[in-house]
């Protein structure tokens, strides 16, 4: 059928717009493809797990359940990701820490296939942009979201295999796609199979698959929740966390079936104004996780301020370091980390204690509690979260038990071991 002469400028509009969008994409997958470390919110745990996990392959010791470097040694070293991380450990020595970075890109490059493959309805040029256009789908990668991002893949790989009436493969998809993302790809998983039962001829076989994907993927759920950074955080924020990051994420688990069922019955009009909206939605929202942060990953170094500290003799490795610092992505954390340091708590926010203490008294049993040792604190700690933890530890080195380690502009080491209710050392 030949189109009319507004048609044919309509359908090249859509493709220009594709076309754009995916230069978009080109532009932001260059960016991070050519940082080693890519520091954004979600990044820096990516990097660590991965670097640990190579570590124990490299010295034939085996990967233990506990990762002896974080929580003061309570934290597990697959608290999820388990696919992504330990295939990517694989190839650490070779290719370093970028092959995290390398692996955030694949995931992404990955789910793009998975969604092509599940829903031909997105393969028109308007349809494909509108998806690649979701605000979200944008911040899971530039927060560095690697888990959720290889979990969406294997969700999206599933309902591929699924609509191609490959059950076996659908459900170890599925088992894959719950066990690397528990907390967040489990719910939406069980919700879009909730959605799709009355659509679906074959619903005992649905069912039956998800319940044996659910199964296989038990194990895995069981170690996200045994997890320190729950008992942490505390059942109400831990609860208000999962509410908002699940409804957050469910956009982009949605955007991929509702536009496949929607666009056929939209009119090109209606659908390039939600092109439109996703657009600005883009670009107001995502900046706001916080201060820019997000679109900053695309530019940003890492921080080294902590080096020259972590490679003097002040610095004791297998001591229990609580690291106070905002704005750097949790890189010091994991500086800390590779010298031989031991943190306090997880790379999660949830785990570190971002609060005041009421008295002196209970500051002490908090450290006794997490087994610190030094506190290395930066100035803009204090700044950005307005806590009195600085208040309480030049308490302590007024009374005597702190010691200050190092003390520079842009931090201070203080010993704190001698302050605890049950110190190692005298």
């Amino acid at each position: 059928m030949q189109l009319s002469s507004s048609e044919q400028q309509h359908w090249i509009g859509d493709r220009l717009l594709l076309y754009g969008v995916l230069a978009f994409w080109c532009v932001v997958l260059g960016a991070f493809s050519l940082h080693r470390i890519v520091v954004s919110n979600d990044s820096l745990s990516n990097y660590a797990h991965v670097w640990y996990i190579a570590d124990r392959l490299q010295t034939g010791n085996g990967i233990p359940y506990h990762f002896p470097g974080l929580a003061h040694g309570e934290a597990l070293t697959f608290p999820y990701a388990a696919v992504p991380w330990l295939t990517a450990a694989l190839l650490r020595p070779l290719l370093g820490d970028w092959v995290v970075t390398a692996w955030l890109l694949l995931g992404f490059l990955g789910l793009l296939a998975a969604v092509w493959a599940a829903f031909p309805e997105l393969r028109r040029p308007l349809p494909a942009a509108v998806f690649l256009v979701n605000p979200f789908l944008i911040e899971a990668v530039l927060l560095f979201q690697l888990p959720f991002v290889w979990a969406t893949a294997f969700l999206f790989a599933a309902v591929a295999a699924w609509r191609r009436q490959r059950v076996f493969l659908a459900t170890l998809l599925a088992a894959l796609c719950q066990s690397t993302h528990p907390a967040v790809a489990a719910p939406l998983l069980g919700c879009l199979v909730l959605v799709a039962l009355p659509f679906e001829p074959r619903r005992v076989r649905l069912l039956a698959a998800y319940a044996a994907a659910t199964a296989l993927s038990l194990p895995a759920a069981w170690m996200t929740l045994s997890s320190p950074t729950f008992s942490d955080a505390g059942l109400g924020a831990t609860l208000a966390n999962f509410v908002a990051t699940v409804g957050l994420r469910s956009a982009v688990v949605v955007a991929g079936p509702l536009l496949a069922w929607v666009s056929p019955r939209l009119s090109p009009a209606v659908l390039r104004g939600v092109f439109v909206a996703s657009c600005a939605l883009s670009a107001v929202l995502v900046p706001l996780q916080p201060t820019d942060y997000a679109w900053g990953a695309l530019r940003r170094q890492p921080d080294y301020d902590i080096a020259p500290y972590l490679a003097s003799a002040a610095f004791t490795p297998g001591a229990v370091y609580r690291v106070l610092r905002a704005h750097d992505g949790k890189v010091t954390m994991y500086q800390v980390l590779q010298a031989g340091g031991v943190l306090d708590s997880e790379f999660f926010p949830e785990s570190f204690a971002r609060r005041s203490w009421g008295s002196i008294e209970d500051y002490r049993a908090f450290l006794d509690e997490r087994q610190v040792d030094v506190v290395l604190l930066f100035p803009s700690y204090t700044d950005r979260f307005r806590t009195n933890e600085a208040d309480l530890l030049a308490a302590l080195t007024a009374e005597g038990c702190a010691t200050r380690l190092a003390d520079e502009d842009a931090y201070a080491a203080i010993s704190v071991t001698r302050c605890r209710q049950h110190p190692n050392a005298p």
